[in-house]
């Protein structure tokens, strides 16, 4: 079943979620749920969260930090506030109040962990290359298979 927002808007019941949570990595259809996000968090008066998943391996705790990981990681963080800037200007200029968070992880996993139940993750699919997919799975899919809260995929 296709939903659009201006259908969700319709039929959402005040305080069926308290926070939107709108996962953001730069990528087109992350933007494009971005604006997603703030229309309804617009619409709704809902508290809306953007996040910024810094994407760090698994062994990054076990691996000692060198040289060159330190800078690779300052221009993954730096891409990270650059996209946090880019869709606060769009709420801006909707006048909608966001909050912003950049954390370092695993995304699918800093996601979930961010999210209550009460919340609504409104989320791009498609991020990641089909190779990324195929070896890891999408973020999109494991958020989908085992968020406790509400998820909006868009496409």
């Amino acid at each position: 079943m296709k939903w659009n927002v201006e259908d969700m808007v319709k039929k959402t019941q005040p305080n069926e979620f308290k926070r939107i949570i709108a996962p953001v990595d730069g990528s087109a259809y992350a933007n494009k749920a971005a604006k997603k996000a703030l229309f309804l968090a617009k619409q709704t008066g809902t508290e809306i969260l953007l996040l910024y998943v810094v994407d760090t391996p698994r062994l990054t705790n076990t691996i000692p930090p060198d040289e060159i990981s330190r800078v690779w990681f300052d221009m993954l963080r730096a891409q990270g506030q650059k996209v946090l800037h880019d869709v606060q200007k769009s709420a801006a200029k909707m006048k909608v109040s966001v909050k912003t968070k950049l954390v370092e992880g695993i995304p699918a996993e800093v996601i979930m962990k961010e999210a209550r139940k009460d919340d609504l993750i409104i989320m791009g699919c498609k991020g990641m290359t089909a190779i990324d997919r195929l070896l890891m799975g999408s973020v999109c899919e494991n958020v989908v298979r085992h968020a406790d809260a509400q998820v909006m995929v868009v496409r």
